[in-house]
């Protein structure tokens, strides 16, 4: 969204009462070419947020989180999709590493970033929390959310690699 500086990336975002993290989050993809944010009836100040950081907010009444980010997804306007949650940021190192692999020779339909996750005040970097590795940066042709309604993850139709420089940071 930043200048001239075209990437080809979209990210997509579900939300719902998120006026205490999405500034964070937004903040964090500024870099990308757009950002969708569906948003699901917030009576909070999260739309506001949105819509001043330059996303496009769409609106939808809650459907569960697999059928929101299929939705999210088949909104993006680019091939390239990094899904990321509310309450996630992207630092950057990661940032930098994404626009790397998007410059790159595209061997991959998907790829795995190192989610962190902070935690009653800390980061958790034991007990297999870190890294945990999630799909997030996906051809938007190549993917699709399956799952339970909890534990939903990405699925890719093609090959995936792993973005192992920089952290997806989730503040739980």
């Amino acid at each position: 969204m930043e200048g001239s500086k075209k990437v080809g990336l979209s990210v997509v975002i579900i939300a719902y009462n998120e006026e205490a993290n999405i500034e964070r989050a937004l903040a964090s993809v500024a870099w990308a070419d757009e950002i969708v944010v569906v948003d699901s009836g917030s009576t909070d100040r999260t739309v506001e947020i949105c819509r001043r950081h330059g996303a496009r907010v769409i609106e939808r009444p809650w459907e569960g989180f697999i059928a929101q980010k299929n939705f999210a997804l088949a909104q993006a306007e680019n091939e390239w999709v990094l899904s990321i949650d509310a309450d996630e940021e992207v630092s950057p190192r990661l940032a930098e590493s994404i626009k790397s692999v998007l410059a790159g020779d595209g061997r991959f339909d998907g790829y795995m970033v190192k989610r962190r996750v902070f935690y009653l005040g800390r980061w958790i970097n034991h007990c297999g929390w870190y890294p945990d590795w999630r799909v997030r940066l996906v051809r938007k042709s190549k993917a699709r959310w399956v799952g339970d309604q909890v534990h939903e993850t990405l699925e890719v139709d093609g090959a995936v690699g792993r973005i192992a420089d920089g952290d997806l940071n989730h503040y739980s």
